[in-house]
């Protein structure tokens, strides 16, 4: 009798492994939440004109209107082969390998905070040029924006601060 009895039961736990199993699955698969290009917003975008011709720096805003966050993974540029994301403290600057938007928030890149920062551009970048920055996220894709280059000294609204 033993075994007729434990045959339900044996049922009942594949059944409920079985909908654990699913749940997990659609949890991982990001349906109870994910970010679309169409929830990121990239404003804002300015280089300001270098004062060495062997490196510039890129600023923006990511507002990001998803309910889950979005991850920044790098950003490309027409006009160097290598740029990387920084975040300068005090006099120090550390390279980032990613930054993350929260969700229903904004990350902005600005001037003694965080930066993208372009090594030896290709030409000369002078006020009036415009760069073609490429944002990477992870799980999401790439949004490009035109940046223009602004003259030296060029401070953003007060609402960037």
């Amino acid at each position: 009798m033993t075994p007729a009895r434990s045959r339900p039961s044996l049922i009942v736990v594949c059944v409920v492994v079985a909908v654990v199993v699913a749940a997990i699955a659609w949890v991982w698969s990001g349906r109870t939440g994910n970010v679309k290009i169409s929830d990121l917003r990239v404003t804002d975008a300015y280089v300001p004109r270098p004062a060495s011709p062997d490196v510039a720096a890129a600023y923006f805003t990511v507002a990001n209107s998803g309910d889950v966050p979005a991850v920044l993974t790098g950003v490309h540029t027409d006009v160097s082969a290598t740029s990387m994301m920084h975040r300068t403290t005090g006099t120090s600057m550390t390279m980032l390998d990613s930054v993350t938007v929260p969700a229903h928030g904004v990350f902005v890149f600005a001037p003694g905070r965080y930066h993208v920062m372009i090594e030896s551009p290709s030409r000369t970048l002078e006020p009036g040029d415009h760069v073609r920055l490429t944002l990477s996220f992870a799980k999401v894709g790439q949004v490009t924006v035109t940046a223009p280059v602004v003259p030296v000294g060029y401070r953003p609204p007060a609402r960037h601060r």
